[in-house]
């Protein structure tokens, strides 16, 4: 009698146990099991504490849970933010953005774009209409005002097929500035231009060219194509106080053209930059590309230097072409903006007592980084890429540095 009252205490205290982890068919087993197992009131005891041990443990460990993605800071809209904008010719996506935000550099976000559109140009055309609306999240969002005929406009007939040219789509920044960066500078490994066909000569034995002239060439095919670039091995980069060459940057002289393809071959210089001498080399002219990638910040910290501006110079400002020691291999893309930050060095700290610099007591202090502007990335080599300076509250300099905005 005392061990079935003792039983059936047991298989209702567990049953409520059991109830309260929403398992009421564990609860009945485990009842069923003492039942059936354990003879004495002593044994009945001890399960019971290990069942309360486990039931005590299960009830402290959590439900493993999907890991929570981080929120995102809420998009700061500009003051005065157009809820509606017509695209205009000259427009670029850099100062759209700038309409819109206060932070461009966003506008991946505002558009709502994954990781894989952010990567992929983002083509709109003078004439589109971009309207401004808050999302379910609350959050602004910027889209196309959809339109009778949706782009692109495919039209077919037996001999005709028209579409949208993409050279019509508004540029990331302003083309005009960039466009002589965007085929003419060559970064290269070393000795990268050792297999591009030669000048080995030229008209009337000349060996200083320049456009008009005639030169022979070794090393152009059948196949290959009718404009060429003259190129020369140029300065090695690297960062400044590191050994390693990122590359070179080859020289870009000039352009020819191809009068007659043989074992040499015959060119005319259309154009040159500086003198063309025998010894230079010809690499086959790009095809033209149209940057219009949507400006966006890196997906992880960066931590790079200028190490190149135009023309040799030592400062420069907005709109100028710099040189970064970040590419490819440090996840530069396309499109990134980053913050530029004007590193002023150290001091020296003089001793109190004597008043004078270089004394035991005497420390360097580094002064604190200071952000000068910002940069646009529009074209990426392995180790190193080039950038366009946006805007500037000072001169930037050479050894500047480039960080995730």
């Amino acid at each position: 009698m005392h061990k079935q009252h003792a039983e059936s205490t047991a298989k209702r205290y567990f049953a409520v146990k059991f109830l309260k982890h929403k398992s009421f068919a564990a609860a009945t087993e485990l009842g069923a099991a003492m039942k059936v197992n354990f003879n004495t009131p002593v044994s009945l005891v001890l399960a019971a504490a290990l069942a309360v041990a486990a039931l005590t443990a299960h009830a402290q460990t959590p439900a493993r849970q999907p890991a929570a993605q981080p929120a995102g800071a809420p998009l700061q809209l500009a003051d005065n933010a157009p809820t509606r904008y017509v695209v205009k010719k000259g427009d670029t996506l850099w100062s759209i953005a700038g309409r819109f935000m206060k932070s461009p550099w966003k506008w991946n976000e505002l558009w709502r774009m994954n990781k894989d559109q952010i990567k992929n140009p983002h083509r709109i055309y003078p004439g589109d209409v971009l309207v401004l609306t808050t999302g379910a999240d609350g959050q602004p969002q910027l889209s196309l005002e959809p339109k009778p005929e949706e782009r692109p406009t495919v039209r077919l007939s037996p001999q005709i097929r028209m579409t949208p040219i993409d050279s019509d789509a508004i540029p990331s920044i302003p083309p005009a500035i960039i466009d002589p960066f965007l085929t003419k500078p060559l970064v290269i490994e070393q000795n990268g231009l050792e297999a591009a066909p030669r000048i080995i000569g030229g008209a009337d034995g000349r060996v200083v060219l320049s456009a008009g002239y005639k030169i022979y060439v070794l090393g152009i095919g059948e196949k290959d194509g009718p404009s060429w670039q003259i190129y020369r091995p140029g300065r090695p980069l690297s960062t400044p106080g590191k050994p390693e060459i990122l590359g070179y940057e080859a020289d870009y002289l000039g352009d020819a053209v191809i009068d007659k393809v043989a074992e040499v071959s015959t060119l005319t210089i259309v154009n040159s930059r500086k003198e063309i001498v025998v010894g230079d080399r010809l690499v086959p002219v790009p095809k033209e590309r149209i940057v219009n990638y949507p400006p966006h910040a890196p997906d992880r910290a960066v931590d790079g230097r200028i190490i190149g501006l135009p023309t040799s110079l030592i400062e420069s400002g907005r709109d100028a072409v710099v040189t970064l020691d970040v590419g490819t291999r440090d996840g530069m893309e396309i499109g990134h903006v980053l913050a530029i930050h004007h590193d002023p060095g150290t001091v020296d700290v003089w001793d109190q007592k004597t008043k004078y610099f270089n004394q035991p007591a005497s420390r360097p202090v580094q002064l604190p980084q200071e952000r000068i502007g910002l940069a646009f990335v529009f074209r990426v080599f392995d180790k190193v890429s080039y950038a366009l300076v946006l805007n500037s509250s000072k001169q930037v300099e050479l050894g500047d540095r480039v960080k995730k905005p």
